[in-house]
């Protein structure tokens, strides 16, 4: 199936406890997306991950970087990652001090014991742990894969440890590719923006700093995203050689570019004094551009649950929402039921008043246009007399129980084919008559 690609990036201190690191590399492939050829082992000399790949319906697999023959040899692009240290950090972005490219690892180990393979594929975690030199500076870097069996992503978690005998000061780092082709493409649009309530919002103005870079194809694309508040994206001409992206300031970049070209995201790191470490977590996806909103919200869930998603679709954000999954089971703590109540309602002052024999229009609504999710109280996902209901604004107009005190309202319950009374003043359900 198609995907899309997305990464995602944020910053926090981690540490790497209790790993061994006695494994093997390993091929990361779990049938969505691969790293490298699908037989090699998939993390480079430098623990960033080979040239990622996508599974395509119609195309089968679909490289993601750009392929370069020269001298009659074939270099396959990975994720080029670089670091730099030292020199004035004044300004949160610069290129000042030691810049280092895709530094090898030094003494490289693995930790592929939580990985598995079956049928073919692996999925699971994997870490790679090695020293860089940057300038006269000595770092343990840890990189954290993990992907799971039926995930269209891969989260990455990168440690960053000062092992050296001096603080390091302006740590930065860069991931991105120094040459994009997408699928079939080599002139993709590149989008400068951020995700907003799990969407992508492009950029009003190129001086805002963007947390996110979407790449699009007619059918594909990449989207690097952090939620680090010291990080911004780049994108630049390609070259075999080096990302030119990562010399560019990102306040310059065109919100929209379409070229052959490079990319990047960017992070300012917190110094780090001798024996301390910084991290950030990235996630990298795949999807079809018609899949891709799903996707956003997919690993906008995985990196926080409970931040910027809208779980039940009641038109409250998760952390404004008392139960954002009402599904009314022990294990949510006695989060209330929910239920689908009608929009069209009637209204009365005298409780007991209503005559079922001629309520025909309320109960023959089916439409599901014309219902819209409340919550109940109770001990049954069926509510009873005396339950309250206790939530019900997803409206298309204005319902009166929101504004409304006095009086009493009926309106259908969808999956049960019965009437409810409900007392406005405070949702209690006073009546439920049966439709016939």
């Amino acid at each position: 199936m198609k995907k899309y690609l997305l990464f995602i990036i944020s910053l926090s201190c981690f540490l790497n406890a209790f790993s061994q690191f006695t494994g093997t590399n390993q091929v990361i492939n779990n049938g969505n997306m691969r790293f490298g050829d699908g037989t090699e082992v998939s993390i480079t000399v430098s623990g960033t991950l080979k040239q990622p790949f996508y599974l395509s319906d119609a195309n089968g697999w679909r490289q993601l970087t750009y392929t370069d023959i020269r001298g009659g040899q074939q270099r396959k692009y990975p994720l080029d990652c670089t670091f730099g240290i030292g020199g004035d950090g004044t300004n949160e972005w610069n290129i000042n001090g030691v810049v280092k490219s895709n530094p090898l690892f030094a003494s490289a180990t693995f930790d592929s014991s939580s990985f598995n393979i079956s049928g073919g594929f692996g999925s699971g975690n994997i870490k790679v742990k090695g020293e860089v030199t940057i300038g006269t500076s000595q770092l343990e870097v840890i990189n954290d894969y993990s992907i799971g069996s039926g995930d269209n992503f891969i989260k990455v978690t990168t440690t960053i440890k000062n092992i050296g005998s001096a603080a390091v000061t302006n740590l930065r780092y860069w991931v991105g590719t120094r040459d994009d082709f997408v699928g079939g493409t080599d002139e993709p649009i590149k989008e400068r923006g951020n995700l907003v309530n799990g969407s992508f919002q492009k950029l009003t103005s190129i001086t805002q700093q963007s947390s996110a870079l979407r790449i699009l194809t007619l059918d594909e694309g990449i989207l690097f995203f952090t939620k680090s508040t010291s990080a911004n994206t780049s994108v630049a001409d390609y070259d075999f050689d080096y990302n030119v992206s990562e010399t560019v300031t990102p306040s310059t970049v065109q919100i929209s570019t379409e070229n052959d070209g490079s990319y990047s995201l960017y992070v300012r790191m917190r110094n780090i004094a001798v024996g301390e470490s910084d991290s950030f977590i990235w996630y990298y996806a795949a999807a079809p551009l018609d899949e891709l909103n799903d996707v956003v919200k997919d690993v906008a869930i995985s990196s926080c649950p409970t931040c910027i998603v809208d779980t039940d679709g009641d038109g409250l954000l998760d952390p404004n929402d008392s139960c954002p999954y009402a599904a009314g089971v022990s294990d949510l703590n006695g989060c209330p039921w929910s239920i689908y109540v009608g929009n069209n309602y009637k209204t009365t002052t005298v409780s007991n008043s209503i005559e079922i024999a001629n309520e025909t229009f309320l109960c023959s609504s089916t439409d599901p246009n014309y219902y819209n999710i409340a919550y109940h109280t109770g001990a049954s996902a069926e509510p009873i007399v005396g339950d309250n209901l206790i939530y019900n604004n997803n409206y298309p107009t204005p319902h009166g129980l929101l504004f409304e005190n006095e009086g009493f309202a009926f309106m259908k319950l969808r999956d049960y084919n019965k009437i409810i009374e409900v007392k406005k003043s405070d949702g209690e359900i006073v009546a439920i008559y049966n439709c016939n």
